[in-house]
């Protein structure tokens, strides 16, 4: 009888995770009897005999209570037909170590772009000029939820960072474009999403790295037609001040 290849990585993964879990299991049983008998507190023991290791939850940096300044740049994604980017400033301030909140104001700068002029190319006589919704700016306030911080070691030195994810609403606004006419403008409420790195570079600066996405529904055409929804997103980075 023939045994799979799947069903042979299987049993590898199996016995090795048993094997593991064996082997863990007899160093907690060890740090179980060391911690009854108080000759160590925390019994680290079985992870880092050499003692190298220090508790991962002492943060050298703190931010509850505090204001942080940030401002951010970067890469937009605002429409299919332009080349974007974004500069953001914030405002963030946290009530604890977890839990915080931020607003912001967003202005674009935009190009058109490749595929825009593909298009054009596509027609001798220039009537295809597609309808584009042109970001000029948007405001809008979220929570901060940081589960996760982490040391990690860079070129010999201890980097430490908040992982967070964020939430909120705003308002997008813009002009309706018409090849290179501008035939109108229009505001929609945007509904956003997304996560974010904080590296403490001291007590007072930071550095960041943010990826926010929008959603906000706008008729097809941006003027008529049956209303859908369409997303711009900003992958950015900032330098921040914490007072």
């Amino acid at each position: 009888m023939t045994i799979s290849r799947a069903r042979m990585l299987k049993f590898g993964l199996v016995t090795a995770a048993v094997l593991w879990m064996t082997m863990i299991a007899g160093r907690w049983s060890r740090a179980a009897e060391e911690l009854e008998s108080g000759t160590d507190d925390y019994s680290f023991n079985w992870l880092d005999p050499d003692k190298k290791i220090y508790v991962l939850q002492n943060r050298k940096f703190t931010k509850a209570n505090k204001l942080l300044l940030t401002l951010n740049a970067g890469i937009a994604n605002v429409s299919p037909y332009r080349n974007s980017y974004s500069i953001d400033p914030r405002l963030a301030y946290y009530f604890s170590e977890a839990l915080g909140i931020e607003v912001f104001y967003a202005a674009f700068a935009n190009s058109t772009n490749s595929t825009y002029d593909a298009l054009l190319s596509t027609s001798t006589t220039g009537a295809v000029r597609p309808v584009v919704y042109e970001a000029k700016s948007q405001i809008g306030g979220l929570l901060h939820w940081a589960p996760w911080y982490a040391k990690i070691n860079v070129f010999n030195t201890i980097l430490y960072f908040d992982w967070y994810l964020s939430g909120g609403i705003g308002s997008i606004s813009g002009d309706i474009m018409n090849g290179s006419t501008k035939t109108g403008t229009a505001s929609y409420t945007g509904y956003i999403l997304g996560t974010g790195h904080q590296f403490h570079v001291s007590e007072h600066f930071v550095v960041r790295l943010d990826f926010t996405n929008t959603w906000y529904k706008a008729p097809l055409t941006f003027s008529t037609g049956q209303e859908t929804w369409f997303t711009s997103n900003r992958f950015q980075l900032g330098l921040g001040f914490r007072l």
